[in-house]
């Protein structure tokens, strides 16, 4: 099985869609895959936190990491959370089944972990429970538990040569330019996950950007992460995101998110089984729908000289 390059950039959270019925809606995830190929994107985070992960039940998560892996993606890699199970035994098992359907990268989500004591010999052990060919992940999710990596025990994961992504959710800087050091020179990349924070990411050696806004407006996030691009251009783009995303949250993520794709053109439903959602169906999109309208976030900034 040929498994996609890990790039840099701007990656989605894939989420997940819902009919009518609250039933998983595969055509539409099919169709924001579609999407994000489209736009020639690094990669997407599938069964994250954004994805309303925790609120799918085991059948519900393989069935999307099955329609992730196998739907055509082009360049499109796919990193699918998959450590679930009781037991590192347990959760090994489904890494591998999850990676045999066809997966680039297998996450494993930290809050997922047995303990919260000894994050990096779980996350060894795990890589040795695995087979030798599943390139492995890294997730901070912030949910159940919020927990995190140390530097230092992202460089004892890092040496084993076994994981390449990490979706970083410390949300300061110092320790996410740490992180990036201690894993320097080895095959594990670092996302920021926190857009107020992004800049000085990239600045610090950062891979990249994977969090909500590339959701909805990638081509603005992209422009951020790029740093051939002026500084005056990725400060712009990111101004914009900064205020996109405070009328994202007032209006009940990720129903938000998913209505503001279905402006994009998308076939996808602004329903959601989070708490979250809960303004959005309660206010309406009219928020939404101003922003959009004043200030085109869907679109790239051209450099000021061709303004």
């Amino acid at each position: 099985m040929t498994q996609l390059a890990i790039r840099d950039g701007a990656w989605p959270i894939l989420l997940t869609a819902f009919d009518e019925d609250n039933k998983l809606d595969l055509t539409a995830i099919g169709a924001l895959l579609d999407f994000y190929r489209d736009l020639q994107l690094p990669g997407v985070l599938a069964l994250g936190q954004a994805s309303e992960m925790l609120l799918l039940n085991h059948d519900e998560r393989l069935r999307v990491a099955e329609c992730v892996a196998r739907h055509p993606r082009g360049k499109l890699a796919a990193a699918t959370v998959g450590n679930y199970g009781d037991t590192l035994a347990e959760q090994a098992d489904c890494l591998g089944r999850i990676h045999d359907m066809g997966t680039d990268v297998v996450v494993v989500a930290l809050s997922l972990l047995p303990s919260a004591d000894g994050l990096a010999d779980q996350l060894l052990e795990l890589a040795s429970l695995a087979a030798p060919d599943l390139r492995l992940g890294l997730y901070e999710i912030p949910e159940p538990e919020h927990r995190l990596l140390s530097p230092d025990e992202v460089a004892q994961v890092a040496a084993s040569g076994r994981f390449h992504f990490m979706k970083d959710t410390c949300r300061q800087i110092e320790p996410f330019s740490a992180k990036v050091k201690a894993a320097a020179g080895t095959t594990l990349k670092l996302y920021q996950a926190n857009l107020a924070v992004l800049p000085p990411s990239m600045d610090a050696g950062g891979a990249g950007f994977c969090g909500w806004l590339p959701i909805v407006s990638p081509e603005l996030c992209a422009q951020v992460c790029d740093l051939s691009l002026p500084a005056d251009l990725r400060r712009r783009a990111h101004d914009k995101l900064m205020a996109f995303n405070e009328v994202i949250i007032i209006s009940g993520f990720p129903a938000s998110g998913k209505y503001l794709l279905s402006l994009r053109g998308l076939p996808i439903q602004p329903k959601s089984r989070r708490d979250t959602a809960a303004p959005f169906f309660a206010n309406g999109p009219a928020a939404l729908d101003a922003f959009v309208a004043r200030e085109d976030p869907f679109s790239a900034l051209e450099p000021a000289e061709q303004r």
